[in-house]
């Protein structure tokens, strides 16, 4: 999707509990092997004791609106994401996100798409924005607590570790006020006959937690590797990655080599992940710098996405004029890579 000078970030939030669980805490507990410290690729990750995924998506939501001193009624879409239990087992957690925030004014939906929830949030709330020129701005959340009993945020999966929190972005018009960043351009590709990759061998179920309880990621994924699987996602992801890179590129009008790219951020995601898939596209194609910004959250849910833009942001690491990229993916597969520039001036 080229985007040229559509549109911008108006707000960018994320919410994370006070409450944290490190590294050290959990090896002297017995919930994590010692020998996979420095393969999960974090010191501590947030924890919330009482906050399910929605609330924590509403505080990262009014928080975006309040540092951008946006009115709540100009926002005419709500793209909530997730991938992990929403605090009740039949609702609409999007309806409670918009309420929570006070945007009574936005049609609230919900896009369960894994990781990479809020990059395809993003995605269709920029189409939504191009296609309905009545429609003033659109925001993009996320929210997930990975608790027991249904799942264990340090030894539920291979290599990638949990963290809790909630996202939120405000998506609108470039018109030179309080333009954070410009949305240059967003490529998406997808791999489904992937899809077996968190489902293994096992057999459909008529409940929730009936193959295990707590959720095992690791049995439908042990599965997945025994049926020769893994050569198949790895030269599917790289190939993907690659795609969607020099396709965010190719849209934005820009080379691989032009100097105003600085860096590029990648999904909060273990090192064994990086190395897999990422990593050998990223130093082929670009020479920015990669940022790995999940040290200290781990792996959001759907929320790296939004989470990437915010420290960025906040970082103040791109100088005017300056672009940064942002790659997600989820299973699924799915693949996304956008582009994003510093205004050459701020105003408002």
């Amino acid at each position: 999707m080229r985007l040229g000078d559509a549109l911008s970030i108006k707000a960018a939030a994320t919410w994370l509990p006070e409450t944290t669980e490190t590294v050290a805490e959990v090896i002297a507990d017995g919930r994590l092997e010692a020998e996979h410290e420095h393969r999960v690729g974090v010191s501590e990750l947030p924890v919330s004791r009482d906050l399910a995924g929605p609330q924590l998506a509403a505080h990262a939501a009014r928080r975006a609106l309040e540092q951008a001193a946006w009115d709540p009624d100009r926002v005419g879409l709500l793209s909530h994401s997730w991938i992990y239990h929403q605090g009740h087992d039949f609702w609409a957690p999007a309806h409670y996100v918009a309420h929570q925030a006070g945007l009574t004014r936005a049609l609230p939906f919900g896009l369960q798409h894994m990781s990479n929830g809020a990059a395809l949030g993003m995605q269709l709330a920029a189409v939504r924005l191009i296609a309905d020129p009545e429609m003033d701005s659109a925001m993009v959340t996320t929210g997930d607590r990975f608790a027991l009993p249904g799942f264990d945020r340090w030894a539920g999966d291979y290599d990638v570790v949990y963290g809790d929190g909630g996202t939120a972005l405000v998506l609108g018009r470039r018109d030179g006020h309080g333009d954070l960043l410009h949305m240059l351009s967003f490529a998406t590709s997808a791999a489904p006959q992937t899809e077996n990759f968190f489902r293994g061998r096992d057999e459909f179920s008529a409940a929730p937690l009936t193959h295990s309880r707590p959720i095992d990621v690791r049995r439908p994924k042990k599965a997945f590797l025994e049926m020769g699987g893994m050569e198949t996602l790895k030269e599917l992801g790289l190939a993907n990655v690659r795609h969607v890179l020099r396709e965010s590129l190719r849209l934005a009008d820009l080379e691989p080599a032009d100097p105003r790219i600085r860096c590029i951020a990648l999904p909060r995601a273990g090192d064994a992940v990086y190395s897999l898939m990422y990593l050998p596209v990223i130093e082929d194609v670009v020479k920015a710098e990669p940022l790995f910004l999940g040290r200290r959250t781990g792996h959001l849910g759907s929320g790296d996405f939004i989470a990437n833009l915010t420290d960025i942001i906040a970082s103040g690491i791109l100088a005017p004029g300056e672009i940064a990229l942002v790659i997600g993916g989820g299973a699924g597969y799915t693949w996304s890579c956008a582009a994003f520039q510093a205004p050459e001036k701020r105003h408002g």
